[in-house]
């Protein structure tokens, strides 16, 4: 919505009716008729009204400011694997858990600099969290349940530069603050977080570089070669912040690739590398190091591997 040439409002709201349910059916085999939960459908409907709206100011045709406020919703669920018959003070505390929400402000800009050849976009940013959903720990059995609150604390810059015709630059920088606010203690249970830890998968820093040139060839063929960098610093994979199966060094990523194009642009061939220098890093974990399994274990990336593509409009 307009309210003069300048400024303009946009205002949302999303309704959500999240249905969830398990009829779990577990036992021993040495004693099946012992039910680890007495056996019936378990269901709950879980419902969110979540509202959005941003006000936007155009200072000029290339100048552009804006200030948004977003609600976020995760339903809840139910856990149905256990690994002994629940007592019913254990099954009203792990069984069902509720939804997370989130709430965020973001105030940003959007600039078109040097003639438009420069986009321009920024913005900063706070997220706050509510009925976080963590796992705990009943003996080595991991059940889901609303943990606490967190917050998240940021900016973004990112630009796309057209210095001279046939060159592109892309480029972005990314800082997170992340950080467990509050926790629930649920007694007889383990967690393994604590409060001031961050949030997995949420580099303090994150950047791009990606640059590309278009060569003419004779009969409107074209030859588009491109190099993309990403660079991400330390990365925890759980919210226990385990140092066994972290990211610990921070991490710089090569791919490069080449596209052939005829005049026509009815198709094009496509080939390439990504992770062009071999690069080994770990991309997720998991770990269960304070009860009797004792293990750890870290997913790795994809080594260095090459590509072709071929693709057809028709």
């Amino acid at each position: 919505m307009d309210l003069n040439e300048y400024l303009s409002l946009t205002l949302g709201a999303r309704y959500t009716e999240d249905t969830k349910g398990s009829t779990p059916d577990q036992f021993d085999y040495a004693n099946p008729a012992l039910k680890y939960l007495p056996v019936r459908k378990y269901e709950d409907t879980f419902e969110s009204t979540t509202v959005s709206g941003t006000v936007t100011y155009r200072w000029s045709p290339s100048v552009m400011t804006y200030l948004s406020y977003s609600e976020g919703f995760k339903g809840g669920g139910w856990n149905s694997h256990f690994n002994r018959p629940q007592t019913p003070q254990e099954q009203s505390q792990f069984q069902k858990f509720n939804p997370e929400e989130a709430e965020t402000i973001e105030f940003g800009f959007k600039l078109d600099l040097l003639g438009n050849t420069l986009p321009l976009n920024g913005a900063v940013f706070t997220t706050d969290y509510t009925d976080l959903q963590f796992s705990y720990r009943v003996g080595v059995a991991p059940y889901l349940a609303n943990a606490g609150e967190a917050s998240i604390e940021g900016f973004e810059i990112e630009a796309s530069w057209l210095p001279v015709d046939d060159w592109t630059i892309d480029a972005g920088v990314g800082y997170l603050n992340t950080r467990i606010d509050t926790l629930r203690t649920i007694a007889g249970t383990a967690i393994g977080v604590e409060v001031g830890n961050e949030l997995p998968f949420s580099p303090q820093w994150q950047a791009n570089l990606g640059i590309g040139y278009s060569f003419a060839g004779p009969g409107g063929w074209r030859l588009d070669p491109r190099v993309d960098l990403s660079y991400q610093t330390k990365t925890y994979f759980d919210a226990n912040n385990t140092e066994e199966i972290a990211q610990d060094d921070s991490v710089t990523v090569v791919n490069v690739s080449v596209t052939l194009q005829p005049a026509s642009e009815a198709w094009r061939l496509t080939a390439g590398l990504n992770n062009a220098t071999n690069e080994e890093y770990a991309v997720g974990g998991n770990s269960s190091l304070t009860t009797s399994s004792g293990y750890a274990e870290i997913g790795y990336a994809r080594p260095r591997e090459w590509f072709l593509t071929l693709n057809y409009d028709y």
